[in-house]
């Protein structure tokens, strides 16, 4: 029923716009007014190309006063614009997913980047808190990965955070998400997890990464240093104030030795 209502919502905003857009000359500022407010108004059942042309279609078919049977021709040319502007729009929508999907992918190795890290994070958080479930945020740091790159060369380098995106990735449950957020660092975000389950599934990464990585050519382990920090569920916060807090136990983890897991704590949520 919300979202019957929230549909006809949009469906009679959008009419509005464009009944005065076609009826004021096409004016810019009536655009620009729609274009900010309807994309803040779109949900999860408006925002495919189909639906919105759905919309399209009926509000100016209602505002021209175009019926199906006593205006035929009007009709026809309606529904054949109609038809090529939505052939139009799915390959542009395709291309837009594909160079979306580029951008925000790290070449290297295959994970994404930090482009995608924030609006996940932003969703994930969300859906923790309308659950009112916990979420992990990781920071894990290849220790010492300059001495690979001066010592056995970039190659060598690239061969090592290529195994490591594989072996986070394994140790992951598929709900979990992992990002390459630069250089030798990476994100983990774990949902529907508290600090004391995090440990165990970090604590995996951790000693999976010291057990099977190494340098390309040698006997020489890899190992990682991790920080976590935690959301209860309960309250509005920031990524950044997550990201930031699992970036200080991280560096607690460094002082400690490296190759071990550090929790800092839960942030605490903003009313």
């Amino acid at each position: 029923m919300e979202v019957k209502v929230a549909v006809e919502s949009f469906y009679e905003t959008y009419k509005n716009y464009l009944e005065r857009y076609v009826c004021e000359g096409g004016a810019e500022g009536v655009l620009l007014e729609a274009y900010s407010y309807l994309t803040g108004q779109l949900g999860e059942h408006q925002i495919q190309t189909s639906n919105i042309l759905d919309v399209h279609t009926r509000a100016l078919r209602e505002i021209m006063g175009v019926r199906r049977d006593s205006d035929a021709i009007q009709w026809i040319y309606i529904d054949r614009a109609t038809e090529f502007l939505a052939q139009i729009l799915v390959v542009i929508d395709t291309f837009l997913l594909q160079l979306k999907d580029r951008i925000e992918r790290d070449p290297l190795t295959g994970l994404y980047n930090r482009l995608a890290l924030y609006p996940d994070l932003n969703q994930m958080l969300k859906e923790a808190q309308e659950r009112e479930s916990p979420l992990v945020v990781a920071m894990l740091d290849l220790d010492n990965f300059k001495t690979v790159n001066d010592e056995y060369g970039h190659h060598a380098g690239d061969e090592v955070l290529r195994a490591a995106a594989v072996i986070i990735k394994k140790s992951l449950r598929g709900g979990d998400k992992v990002f390459r957020y630069g250089g030798e660092e990476f994100l983990v975000v774990l949902p529907n997890t508290d600090l004391n389950r995090a440990v165990i599934a970090l604590e995996r990464i951790r000693s999976q990464i010291a057990a099977n990585l190494t340098i390309p050519g040698t006997k020489s382990s890899i190992t990682t240093s991790i920080g976590a920090a935690g959301y209860r569920g309960k309250g509005s916060i920031s990524p950044n104030d997550l990201i930031m807090l699992a970036d200080k136990a991280l560096y607690q983890a460094k002082k400690k030795g490296k190759n071990v897991v550090v929790c800092e704590g839960e942030v605490p949520p903003k009313n």
